[in-house]
């Protein structure tokens, strides 16, 4: 289980937690934001500068849960949070557009508060753990969340950070794992290699001394990045 983690219960370093140590090594190479009072309800770090090696996460009043000595010995249920139960249908547009349950290829609304409501189910097939797909904030659609733009603020449309942990303490009082399906090399595509914006690229060898590397072009018009030491970005801490 190398690439999941049960987030937000900080004091262990064991799977059952996301290790502040795990922000501050990642939060230099991708897009996070700071703290501020605008993004409280969804945003994992709780430092207000804009200093990623400093970001960190807390859970106050939380009791460490401990991990099971062998996570193999797990029956666990894994599912994609959108495609599952939707209990707040007031967040279903909350970020971006995307969402429309007639089609199979858009959001269908699942959330954090939906899927609480279903841990007595998943319990009674059987399983003493969930497996539940990425949490952070994507764009438009992508209803995998496997396309996401930030690494500390949560998606809007699957819920706040007290939803998330409302979920998770439930797990925890019927016994439960709660794994996060935490990948950092899948992010959004908001680049295009030149001259093939709407294109597969072909593939071509990095020859004479890498003129033949092809360019990548930020998908944003400039008014709509971010300020960066590297110029205007896509991703907030991507340079």
């Amino acid at each position: 289980m190398a690439r999941s983690s049960c987030l937000f219960s900080l004091q262990h370093p064991q799977m059952d937690c996301l290790r502040p140590s795990i922000i501050i090594a990642l939060a230099t190479i991708v897009a996070c934001s700071p703290y501020t009072d605008e993004n409280s309800r969804w945003n994992v770090n709780f430092e207000r500068s804009h200093v990623p090696e400093k970001y960190f996460g807390q859970w106050e009043g939380h009791t460490y849960f401990p991990s099971p000595l062998d996570w193999r010995s797990l029956s666990i249920y894994q599912l994609v949070t959108d495609r599952f139960a939707d209990g707040d249908p007031t967040n279903n547009e909350a970020f971006t557009g995307g969402f429309d349950v007639r089609d199979m290829t858009f959001r269908h609304g699942g959330d954090f508060a939906g899927l609480r409501q279903k841990l007595d189910y998943i319990k009674g097939l059987g399983c003493q753990a969930i497996w539940i797909s990425p949490v952070f904030q994507n764009g438009y659609n992508f209803y995998h969340q496997y396309a996401q733009h930030d690494f500390t603020l949560l998606d809007r449309r699957l819920g706040t950070l007290e939803e998330l942990r409302e979920l998770t303490q439930a797990a925890h009082d019927l016994g439960m794992y709660v794994l996060i399906d935490i990948v950092m090399n899948h992010m959004g595509n908001e680049f295009y290699f030149e001259g093939h914006e709407k294109e597969t690229a072909p593939f071509r060898f990095h020859e004479e001394n890498g003129l033949r590397e092809y360019r990548l072009i930020p998908r944003r018009a400039s008014n709509k990045m971010h300020d960066t030491p590297a110029g205007k970005q896509p991703y907030v801490d991507f340079w």
